[in-house]
């Protein structure tokens, strides 16, 4: 943890208000600095941000989606104020930090395995190379490619350098039509906030659809060798779009199952060559074992950090931080009990009604209720996890408690719509 006197500066790449308002407190006054796309800064309004948080310095402009001019800047940011950690503070930042990490010679992912992070295609590459289980995919240009590659399906369809379930399609058959309405979502799909108005480079995949029961593994890694892993399992909702509905963790999992997920993991960090941070890698058991559906080289979204340091009684967060300032840290090995996380869905509509939300915050072991919607606004199908509701929080003794406490507080809360 970075003492309040200190002179060093932590640089975040990307501002991510969850994690800065999570570690306010524990890092030292004015410590942290955060380099953001101009054009972010002006959408998600953030020029006052630091003003409302002791621990952030200033957020300076600076392009880093698929651009290198964030490299010179923190140079320039060390020069004045030594630097004592680079962090990925979102998606589309893991290749700026990591290459910013490597000019300045501190700890991080190194910028081969950041860039196969940002990459699906090429993850799919360097992974299975390195005896990964993935399944088989293309890079396609059109529906042509589409239809090609899947025969009559079943396929998924996706951006491989997005984020968030953004553009992913799961198909079950695929003719010229739906090859044809596939192409025109995915390649369509955009974020407004997350990404800047400069033109990028966005790339598309067709891979073979996998079957089985969904998991995640989020693990800390220093110097190439994982200090802390937690296995997480997921629901995801029926339909063409896979956008996570929950998440209960650490996972019960038989004991094979459980090495089966450690041996792939570690596979996974010796195959990218990462050597220090964290990896959030998505998974399917399938009859084969464990196979890669994609990995992020940051800290995992949809509150699985909040999730980990209520089962753990950890702080990721911070400790991340040390890991990336090379300084020692200590890790549970196991959990002190169980959490979990729904996601509240809403009827498409304009929403009339919230009610429920205190029933379900006095629920035993209800930790967190968040509704993101308010009366007037308009509710969307899901498409990606930006569409949903809002989320409860709970933790107990042991798996199955635990998923019962959270089901209850979600059907406790009703969003009306009309």
């Amino acid at each position: 943890m970075i003492a309040p006197d200190t002179d060093a500066q932590v640089l975040f790449v990307g501002y991510n208000a969850a994690y800065l308002r999570a570690i306010e407190g524990r890092v030292g006054r004015g410590s942290i600095v955060v380099i953001e796309e101009p054009d972010i800064i002006r959408k998600r309004e953030l020029h006052n941000a630091p003003a409302g948080l002791d621990c952030l310095d200033q957020i300076v402009p600076a392009s880093y989606q698929q651009s290198a001019e964030a490299l010179d800047l923190a140079v320039e940011l060390a020069a004045a104020r030594p630097v004592a950690a680079v962090v990925p503070g979102l998606e589309y930042a893991v290749p700026a930090a990591a290459a910013l990490a490597a000019k300045l010679g501190l700890p991080g992912a190194t910028e081969p395995a950041a860039q196969a992070l940002r990459d699906k295609g090429r993850l799919r590459e360097v992974t299975a190379a390195g005896g990964v289980r993935n399944p088989r995919w293309r890079e396609v240009h059109g529906p042509a490619d589409i239809l090609a590659f899947a025969g009559d399906g079943p396929v998924v369809v996706k951006p491989a350098n997005r984020q968030a379930s953004v553009g992913v399609q799961l198909l079950d058959s695929v003719d010229a039509a739906a090859a044809a309405q596939a192409w025109a979502r995915t390649s369509a799909a955009a974020e407004y906030e997350q990404v800047p108005d400069r033109p990028l480079d966005w790339r598309f995949l067709v891979e073979e659809r996998l079957y089985g029961p969904e998991y995640s593994v989020e693990a800390l890694v220093q110097r190439g060798e994982i200090i802390f892993g937690n296995v997480t399992a997921k629901t995801v909702i029926a339909g063409p779009y896979p956008v996570e509905l929950g998440h209960l963790l650490p996972a019960p999992l038989g004991a094979d199952t459980q090495i089966a997920f450690e041996t792939a993991m570690r596979a996974l960090v010796v195959t990218l060559g990462f050597q220090t941070g964290i990896l959030h890698a998505e998974w399917i058991l399938t009859e084969s074992g464990p196979t890669l559906v994609e990995c992020a080289g940051r800290c995992p979204g949809d509150y699985l950090i909040d999730l980990i340091d209520l089962a753990y009684d950890t702080r990721i967060r911070v400790t991340l931080i040390d890991l990336l300032a090379d300084r020692p840290v200590v890790l549970p090995q196991s959990s002190q009990r169980t959490s979990a996380i729904r996601f509240l869905a809403a009827a498409p509509g304009t929403v009339t009604e919230i009610a429920g939300v205190d029933t379900a915050a006095a629920l035993s072991g209800v930790r967190a209720v968040e509704v993101d919607v308010r009366v007037g606004q308009e509710v969307r199908p899901w498409a990606s996890s930006w569409d949903r509701a809002g989320h409860v929080i709970a933790t107990g003794p042991d798996a199955a408690a635990t998923q019962q406490r959270v089901l209850d507080a979600d059907a406790a809360i009703r969003i009306t719509t009309g």
